[in-house]
């Protein structure tokens, strides 16, 4: 039986909290630290191989605005960028996906890096039960307040 991609249909498109020129901006449902989101085609796409150039330019000038959005909502002095192309890079889910990790001073413990920890989650596969990962409600009320918060942004800061 084939699984299902988690990042086609209705359900990403609900559980985004911005979308601009075919492309999503979802809030991690097992994130990191506090703002660690995901910038995601709309339409499946496995690589960046499979993308257009105007598809590749919308997809990263909309990374990188909503990395903006996220260090000001998350006041963070700085972040990490990580896409993984193919399973031995690490790449858990076959839909291309970006993931922003704001960071702030101390917000790892010493010694530890959020590539090993992301590697380690990613390792440990999307439906295992030992995955820390936000119940239904703490992730649809991370979406909605990061939902109204982009509206806001997008008054102040416009396309």
């Amino acid at each position: 039986m084939e699984k299902l991609c988690p990042f086609c249909g209705d359900q990403a498109a609900e559980s985004s909290f911005a979308l601009e020129g075919g492309i999503l901006a979802i809030y991690n449902i097992s994130p990191l630290l506090p703002g660690h989101s995901l910038i995601v085609p709309e339409h499946h796409a496995g690589s960046l191989f499979d993308l257009s150039e105007d598809e590749i330019s919308r997809f990263f000038a909309f990374a990188r605005k909503v990395t903006h959005f996220l260090m000001q909502v998350y006041n963070a002095e700085a972040f990490d960028w990580s896409l993984q192309e193919g399973e031995i890079a690490g790449q858990s889910v076959e839909h291309l996906h970006l993931h922003i990790i704001p960071r702030t001073s101390g917000d790892l413990p010493d010694g530890v890096e959020w590539y090993s920890l992301l590697y380690g989650q990613q390792s440990q596969g999307l439906d295992n039960p030992e995955r820390v990962r936000l119940n239904t409600w703490e992730h649809a009320g991370a979406t909605l307040q990061l939902r109204q918060k982009w509206e806001e942004y997008n008054k102040v800061i416009p396309g």
